[in-house]
């Protein structure tokens, strides 16, 4: 197997972490903003809310994603396992 074939991988798997990562990190980070916001307007400065909110928007956002990623993930792995051992398309 290519050197490049190998950093050809590597760079679409890094892509593809950072891909499956952002739209949770994107919430969760809005989900923060929002909640500083409203605390600071209301003067209640407890931080066990923020970290609630925050906590339950993230595991939505992976319940509602998780099966999109794990299809992202489960092709990115096909293609990886036919390019690394030369295997036909399709016949994983």
């Amino acid at each position: 197997m290519a050197d490049a074939a190998i950093l050809d991988i590597t760079r679409e798997a890094l892509l593809l972490v950072l891909m499956l990562s952002l739209p949770v990190v994107a919430v969760a980070t809005i989900a923060a903003v929002t909640v500083a916001i409203v605390q600071a307007v209301t003067q209640v400065q407890d931080s066990s809310i923020g970290l609630s909110v925050r906590m339950i928007v993230v595991m939505v956002t992976v319940i509602v994603l998780s099966g999109w990623g794990a299809r992202q993930l489960m092709v990115f792995g096909r293609q990886a396992l036919e390019r690394v051992f030369g295997i036909a398309p399709g016949l994983f």
